[in-house]
């Protein structure tokens, strides 16, 4: 038992340390007022707080705007590194003070600054100071849809060199003096979401936002009903990461950025609708591609010709998407949903079409696959359809154990003969689906359901997770072990919802295999090594 002495001493060691490394502790994702209460910890923590590098204020935590008032007259630090400001439906009555706050870090030379005001019943405008400072690097302004940013003056933002901006939209007069007033700007994020009294708006970037040559990063988010179209020629000479979500997106534009962006590196698509073909074959520099398809109200694109990747993340729900060249691919991620495919021509179609880009993707080193992927893979393999030899040496089947994904994980092991790494495990689904769409399948196609999702060797599985039992587990382990003889390590992930056993009684029942090591996970007892 540790006595009192010891805390003292304890305490008195903590204490010793420079100001600077203490207040790196107290801005450590702890909130200002508790920060604020080590002041009564003794003498020598009285002041530590009053120069803190980074201020972030809650109003909706914090309650009142006087406690806001009284911290900052209490603040003795000459530079502030962040301000950090938040006001949401229940401060209202800190909507005066917004404007002094904000001078308050000026004042203090802010870099990174940060406005969160998400009270939708006033009508704001920045005053005209706030658009000249040259102390600004990092601004992340996020406004309610009754918002929005309009300098009425020339902006002179000349050491900014992140923006991230939410409102409802930007006039192309406030767009340009923004733009104009940022020379090195290079990381650029523009969230315009789509409201209940914009609905019918639809954003139309002007001529002059496709011509910079300090992009570095550029990320837009709007809605589905907004398109990306540029009737110009595209130049973002600078650009290496682009980022479209939302957005409707024909090949004709797709094209035109794509000509204008010569050193693009990575290029993420999430949700851009009307896109046909992806085709990124005239982009040599392009090596990491991301694709989230939702299936419901976006089906782009169609095909996606990439032969310079060598990272591929993609999620289409329906596997609507065919890989038409990935030849250099190195590593690929992989998912589905098949929540709508309710009749066995349907579920013929998805096995097909899985093993079609299974195949696509054989050459790949590094391969994440997902629970429903792994699901339909299974059902393929109950069928006998046959399976590509793989070049992977890591897989990463993102899936939870059961008897769904059993059949498919050992056809992939079988099929996998340099394998050498192996993760199974998972913490949450993209796109859950009811398993008894897949029990349906095999009723349709006239395979006795109980014994259909058994294991080569005869072993009955558990059908959900709640039903795991260390057995299963077990079971998986040696499996994989006889399966895989140049395996020399494998993780599994215990999640703790439903799993009441302890690695140490899984570990008792497995055999020994003195090449391999076995890592089990788990949010509770960390690793575990076999």
């Amino acid at each position: 038992m540790v006595g009192d002495r010891e805390i003292e001493g304890a305490e008195d060691l903590i204490s010793k340390l420079p100001d600077v490394i203490l207040q790196h502790i107290l801005c450590f994702n702890i909130p200002i007022k508790l920060a604020i209460s080590t002041s009564l910890l003794s003498r020598r923590w009285r002041h530590v707080w009053c120069e803190l590098p980074s201020l972030s204020f809650d109003v909706h935590t914090l309650t009142t705007a006087a406690s806001v008032n009284e911290t900052l007259n209490r603040y003795t630090a000459p530079k502030t590194k962040s301000f950090h400001l938040t006001i949401n439906y229940y401060g209202m009555e800190s909507i005066p003070y917004i404007n002094r706050w904000i001078k308050f870090a000026m004042s203090h030379n802010v870099e990174n600054l940060s406005l969160n005001l998400l009270h939708h019943y006033y009508v704001y405008k920045f005053p005209d100071v706030f658009y000249s400072t040259s102390s600004f690097k990092q601004l992340n302004i996020k406004l309610c849809y009754s918002l929005t940013i309009a300098p009425e003056c020339t902006v002179s933002w000349t050491s900014l060199h992140k923006l991230s901006l939410t409102c409802r939209s930007l006039s192309d007069e406030s767009m340009a003096k923004i733009l104009s007033g940022c020379p090195i700007l290079e990381n650029l994020s523009l969230n315009f979401p789509c409201t209940y009294n914009n609905y019918n708006y639809e954003y139309k970037f002007p001529d002059f936002f496709y011509s910079n040559s300090s992009f570095k990063q550029l990320s837009i988010t709007l809605s589905c009903r907004h398109s990306v179209v540029p009737e110009c020629t595209v130049s973002w000479t600078s650009l290496q990461k682009l980022s479209l979500r939302l957005c409707r997106l024909s090949d004709e534009s797709m094209a035109k950025i794509l000509s204008g962006c010569p050193v693009l590196e990575k290029l993420k698509l999430y949700h851009c609708g009307t896109l046909n073909v992806l085709d990124l074959s005239k982009s040599p520099r392009l090596r990491a591609l991301e694709v989230i398809i939702n299936g419901k109200t976006v089906r782009g694109p169609r095909q996606i010709v990439a032969p310079h990747i060598h990272y591929l993340r993609l999620y289409d729900a329906h596997l609507s998407c065919t890989l038409v060249d990935v030849s250099s691919l190195t590593e690929a991620r992989m998912e589905i949903s098949c929540v709508s495919f309710k009749s066995a021509f349907s579920a013929n179609l998805m096995q097909v079409m899985g093993l079609k880009m299974l195949d696509t993707l054989k050459k790949a080193e590094k391969l994440k696959l997902g629970s429903s992927f792994t699901q339909i893979l299974s059902l393929a393999e109950l069928r006998g359809v046959p399976f590509p030899v793989l070049k992977v040496k890591t897989l990463t089947l993102d899936t939870k154990i059961s008897q769904y994904v059993i059949p498919g994980i050992e056809r992939l092991l079988q099929n996998s003969p340099e394998l050498e790494k192996l993760t199974v495990g998972s913490r949450r689904a993209r796109f859950p689906k009811p398993v008894e769409f897949l029990d349906r399948c095999l009723k349709l196609q006239d395979y006795n359901v109980n014994k259909g999702w058994r294991s080569k060797d005869g072993a009955s599985w558990n059908k959900c997770c709640e039903d795991l039992k260390l057995e299963h587990v077990a079971s998986l382990v040696e499996l994989v072990l006889k399966s895989k003889e140049k395996l020399d390590k494998m993780v599994v992930l215990l999640d703790e919802r439903y799993l009441e056993f302890r690695t140490e009684d899984l570990i008792a029942t497995l055999s020994h295999h003195n090449n391999v090591t076995i890592v089990l996970l788990s949010s509770t007892n960390g690793a575990v090594n076999h």
